[in-house]
């Protein structure tokens, strides 16, 4: 695949968005924080409170969907973009790693942990001669080399039912205790103890489902953020910055998103300016997104739902064709 956008052009897109994208006051991130926060407690509070099944049902798939948001804010502030600091400037651990931290408890991941395994991801993403360990996906190359017995395990494991059921389970919980991740662990133990003193086993339960539910549906969108045809994946040298650059705006997608799930998905939908720059706060990347497309600097590509349901069923990608099968 040739590249696209000329170096040119990339360099007016990323000074558009120092310009006009980052994080300017403390006023906007902390109430974002504060009302999810609030949401989240009142979710609590709420299903401590009912022993109707059908409304328990409901409140837990709005507490889901109120832990991705937790999410979205927690995964800023591990970029160290969340409030306007110079962590990533001069690339240090300040006060948005210090709030991700305390946070992170309701993220299922450690803070410190998550830093790095995405910082990783975002210097690897669209290199061949890298292996993105994040990658939903394998090349064509990497199945071929596969025993046939493997192959049949991946066709198994890598079945949308399957794998969207059954990751988040290894992700979030068991990887944490073959990692060892002890700190973690006592935090988390912390954290559903203090639930069940407050609403007993119930809340318990119904706290760690819809973490379970949003982790799914993180991970559902995580895959179609990155693995969407046309497919941008190519061997990238170290100093070879323009396809690095095109990697991002073009192997990473725009996903449409129902109107009532905006505000839980904080944005990172516009997946592929995120790529293009993560110093972008989630709560300003639509708004950025829309002007760069205004500005004729990016075509305004979302994909649709039926080609994101299309899309789950991808678990190759072939570096031949350059598309997902």
């Amino acid at each position: 695949m040739n590249n696209v956008y000329s170096e040119e052009h990339i360099k007016t897109i990323k000074d558009y968005i120092k310009t006009h994208a980052y994080a300017t006051n403390y006023v906007t991130p902390s109430l974002n924080l504060i009302i999810t926060l609030t949401l989240l407690c009142t979710s609590l509070y709420l299903i401590t409170k009912t022993n109707n099944y059908y409304v328990l049902t409901i409140l837990v798939l709005v507490l889901a969907l109120i832990l991705m948001k937790m999410f979205m804010i927690f995964h800023d502030l591990c970029h160290k973009s969340y409030f306007p600091t110079n962590e990533r400037k001069e690339k240090t651990k300040g006060f948005n790693m210090s709030i991700a931290r305390i946070l992170d408890v309701f993220s299922l991941y450690d803070a410190n942990h998550w830093e790095s395994l995405h910082s990783t991801h975002h210097k690897l993403h669209g290199n061949l001669n890298e292996f993105d360990a994040t990658r939903t996906v394998l090349t064509s190359s990497e199945y071929e080399k596969l025993s046939e017995n493997k192959k049949l395990l991946y066709k198994i494991f890598r079945n949308p039912i399957i794998f969207f059921l059954f990751t988040p389970i290894y992700i979030y919980w068991i990887n944490k205790i073959i990692n060892g991740d002890i700190i973690y662990i006592i935090k988390y133990s912390i954290l559903l103890y203090i639930l069940y003193k407050i609403g007993s086993i119930k809340l318990v339960i119904c706290f760690i489902l819809a973490q379970y539910i949003g982790g799914m549906l993180g991970i559902m969108m995580f895959h179609l953020q990155h693995q969407v045809n046309v497919g941008y994946w190519k061997p990238i040298e170290k100093d070879d910055q323009l396809s690095k650059d095109n990697a991002e705006l073009l192997g990473a997608s725009v996903i449409k998103i129902p109107v009532f799930l905006d505000y839980f998905t904080s944005g990172i939908e516009y997946h592929n300016i995120h790529h293009m720059d993560p110093g972008i706060p989630s709560y300003n990347i639509k708004k950025c997104y829309d002007e760069l497309c205004a500005l004729g600097l990016i075509p305004d590509n979302k994909i649709g739902y039926k080609q994101q349901y299309d899309s789950l069923f991808h678990t190759i990608f072939n570096e031949k064709t350059e598309l997902y099968e």
